[in-house]
């Protein structure tokens, strides 16, 4: 859809949806940071965490690069921010200063201040929902929020978090964890995270909050203090980042798991539960249960414990990891499940088209996963963005699937959709008796 009567700029990949107007401010590094005003429209090649405060004060974003799994797209849902990302060209064609209409739904940058009328599909459900009482359905519905302010927005909407990123909260100090290894100020690292964590899980008391152990990449978190000594990569998507770094730099891991005892133990917060990435064996698991549990928390018993399948290695070895390992749930990560089992590097937006989590290899993974899953008591989750695709819900209640983690502006729309599949379903069951 689009403004027949208007001057398009520029298209590119809706990465989140709304409309944003406002004045370009073109951030090639963080040299430039310091220009960028409150309501200004982002305009980069593409985002990293470093640029997340700027994420947080636009009033759209726009980049050259990305695809709508990449980091840009992923912090604007959650912040609520329109954006358009993979225009190849917009620092380029757009000058600082000039005013420009974002349009997130459908991809489309408009010269000047452009209104835009036309409600979205979400925008639409958004209304229905709230006109009406909030629908309990038995697949739960839970959000990916890291922030309080994202939480307090939806503890009432939601039945949980489904994820949060623990390496967003360190953001804010502007310093790399590394820092706090290196400086043997370890100690320091776990408050701030006990005095962060605390904030969000209060907030959702008694609803869980799955929290995901440390997952950075070496190229993402460069520009944070101590950040420079991090090693330079070929591939960092498939590189040191999650539980193989954790297991590799023990004491930062240890230092996580202190903060959640203190959380747990002291402060009486058992709503938290504690997931690991990125995980390829039982082996890995294994050991940081034994690191858990020698820093005074018992997997499984003071606290739920899991895991994210988002290799195939996970998916295919899940049995394995079950017996020998012991965990309580899992988590599907579908942004990666999808990358690695296809071969598709989800922030090129040249194979954007290929990115697709409904490939029948993806969907027989979780398929498959789920069944083994159920055979053993485990409790199955997803908290990649296909989640928040209506037809990808539907297809994840179908396969038996306990809950859907998705960005805060679908949860009403999977809501309805979710109630509407469920019922479907068990009226197909009641018409064959």
């Amino acid at each position: 859809v689009e403004v027949k009567s208007e001057k398009i700029l520029l298209r590119g990949i809706a990465a989140s949806p709304g409309v944003g107007t406002g004045k370009v401010k073109i951030i090639l590094s963080p040299e430039e940071f310091d220009k960028f005003e409150e309501g200004d429209i982002l305009v980069t090649v593409m985002t990293n965490p470093d640029f997340e405060p700027l994420m947080a004060k636009a009033s759209a974003i726009v980049t050259d690069e990305g695809g709508h799994l990449s980091h840009a797209a992923i912090v604007s849902r959650e912040l609520g921010k329109p954006a358009v990302v993979g225009t190849k060209d917009a620092t380029k064609i757009l000058k600082d200063g000039m005013v420009i209409t974002v349009d997130g739904t459908h991809g489309i940058v408009y010269e000047g201040e452009v209104k835009l009328g036309e409600l979205t599909r979400k925008e639409v459900a958004r209304k229905i929902v709230k006109s009406t009482p909030l629908e309990i359905t038995a697949t739960k519905i839970m959000a990916i929020a890291d922030y309080p302010e994202t939480a307090s927005k939806v503890k009432d909407l939601v039945d949980g978090i489904g994820l949060l990123r623990l390496e967003f909260l360190v953001l804010r100090n502007r310093k790399h964890p590394r820092w706090y290894l290196d400086n043997n100020r370890l100690d320091e690292f776990t408050n701030i995270l006990v005095e962060r964590l605390e904030e969000i899980l209060r907030i959702m008391y008694p609803k869980p909050v799955i929290v995901r152990t440390l997952d950075m990449r070496t190229d993402e978190y460069r520009n944070l203090e101590g950040g420079e000594k991090e090693p330079k990569e070929a591939n960092p998507m498939m590189g040191w980042h999650g539980i193989r770094r954790d297991l590799d730099q023990e004491q930062l891991f240890r230092a996580q798991i202190r903060a959640f005892k203190i959380l747990i133990k002291e402060r009486g917060l058992n709503n938290l539960w504690v997931m690991l990435p990125f995980v390829i064996s039982w082996e890995e698991v294994y050991r940081a249960k034994e690191i858990i549990k020698s820093e005074g928390l018992v997997p499984g018993k003071d606290m739920k414990f899991g895991i994210m399948v988002e290799t195939p290695a996970a998916a295919l070895i899940i049995e394995d990891i079950i017996k020998n390992a012991g965990i309580d749930f899992i988590s599907f990560g579908t942004n990666d499940l999808t990358q690695l089992t296809l071969g598709v590097d989800r922030n090129n937006e040249m194979v954007q088209k290929l990115m697709d989590e409904g490939h029948p290899a993806v969907v027989k993974l979780i398929s498959r996963v789920i069944k083994i899953c159920k055979k053993y008591g485990v409790y199955t989750s997803l908290c990649g963005q296909a989640g928040s695709r209506p037809d990808y819900a539907e297809l994840l209640v179908k396969l038996g699937i306990d809950s859907i983690s998705v960005n805060v502006d679908a949860i009403e729309l999977v809501r309805e959709t979710v109630a509407r599949t469920e019922k479907k379903l068990l009226l197909d069951k009641i018409r064959k008796l």
